[in-house]
Order: structure tokens, then sequence, then C-alpha cells
């Protein structure tokens, strides 16, 4: 049963993403814009699906992970797209892969909204697909949200903006983070 569910969620191909060019440049200017902003007055920084992807660039878990997400921010939602080579699983996946020989990619799509509750900052499922298949309302229940500090290597700078916070929202394609007043 396991083999035939991962046979069905392996392609053969990488999914076509939005990719930005890497650049260590603006992966620095985007952290030092996230640093001044919670250290300085204004009470609102706006960030782009660009700025996004840079930042999440510099989280050394994701890397660890070998988890290249993709963001896009469509409407109020924020999309992660990730295309993950079957030789990079762990687990009894991996082993199942290797074993049968599957070779390819498990694509993923992932909508939500940007949640925040005063202790984390969160993305919260909406829909999710695995190469082109609706992911069952089951699995999101489960599985539940994202929390972002678990991706941010810098704990000092997620606690300071934790302790700034008032609120995240994703509006005309463009991610807000509002301070407290």
């Amino acid at each position: 049963m396991q083999y035939k569910q991962l046979r069905a969620f392996v392609s053969p191909n990488s999914m076509e993403m939005k990719t930005y060019p890497k650049s260590l440049d603006k992966e620095s200017e985007i952290t030092t814009r996230l640093n001044t902003f919670f250290r300085e007055k204004s009470d609102t920084l706006i960030l782009s699906s660009e700025d996004l992807n840079h930042w999440i660039r510099t989280s050394p878990t994701l890397e660890a992970l070998h988890l290249d997400y993709h963001l896009d921010l469509v409407d109020t939602l924020i999309v992660a797209r990730n295309s993950l080579s079957v030789d990079h699983l762990n687990g009894l996946l991996a082993f199942l892969s290797k074993t049968m020989h599957i070779r390819g990619y498990l694509n993923s799509e992932m909508k939500g909204y940007p949640s925040f509750d005063k202790e984390k900052i969160s993305i919260i499922p909406l829909a999710a697909t695995m190469n082109g298949q609706q992911a069952p309302v089951s699995v999101l229940n489960r599985k539940g949200g994202i929390e972002i500090g678990e991706w941010i290597e810098n704990k000092a700078l997620y606690n300071l903006a934790v302790s700034k916070l008032g609120k995240i929202q994703v509006r005309t394609g463009q991610l807000l983070l509002i301070k407290r007043s």
C-alpha cells in the first residue's frame, strides 16, 4: 500500500516554479530590512514574494532538509511550492524508494494563510497537492500549521519579531508585518 502511494506521488520531472536568482546581497539586504524594522519606529513592513524567497534561503534548517521552497503571495494566501528528489527522502519512504528503484520528484504545493498568535508565526494550510493530486483535508488537519520559528536560525530576531508584531497578513500579493500599537 505504501509503495503504491509513494509511486502515485512521484513524478519523473521536477515541478516548474518561478525562481529568483540566488544573491547573497539580496539575502543580506532582506535580513537587514527585517532587523531594522523591528528596531525602528515604522509600523508596517511590506515584503514581496522575491523578498520572502531570498529570506528563506538563509535558513540552514530548510537547506539541511533539502526543502527548497518557492513562495508566492497570491491575493490573501501564501503559496509554498517544493520539488524534492526522492534521493533526499528519509525513513521508510527512503527505504522503499531505494528498494523499489523509484526515481523522480515529490512535487508539492501548499496554500495557506499567515497566522500570528502573540507567541508564534505560522502558516495555516487550506489546501495542498502532491504531483497534482489533492491532499485530503484530514492530512491538513493532522499536520496542522507550519511554525516559521522552526525554520529560522536567528532566534534572537524571531523572538524580537514575535514580541513586537501585532498582525501579519497577505494583501494584494504582498506580505504585511504590522507592529503592535
